[in-house]
């Protein structure tokens, strides 16, 4: 079993469940992948767990992080907009 967890800033409680449900899609792929997210008031833990070869984690640990910084960015833009 190879495990990584992964912590980052958030500006809010908010922003981290919506990132959370943002990777939720992710989890179902592969049956031997376990994602799971935790939301703090100002920080997103993401821990996963997959039960196979390193390089498809890999693989998987990337695609996962693009989704989540394109969903930062996203999130990001809109609470910019409506402080406008």
């Amino acid at each position: 079993m190879i495990r990584a967890r992964l912590t980052t800033a958030v500006p809010n409680q908010g922003m981290a469940r919506s990132l959370i449900k943002a990777l939720e899609p992710d989890n179902e792929d592969l049956p031997q992948l376990e994602i799971v997210g935790t939301a703090g008031p100002s920080s997103l833990a993401i821990e996963l767990k997959y039960d196979g070869g390193v390089e498809t984690f890999i693989s998987t640990l990337d695609d996962m992080l693009r989704c989540l910084q394109v969903a930062m960015e996203m999130l990001d833009t809109i609470h910019n907009k409506n402080l406008e």
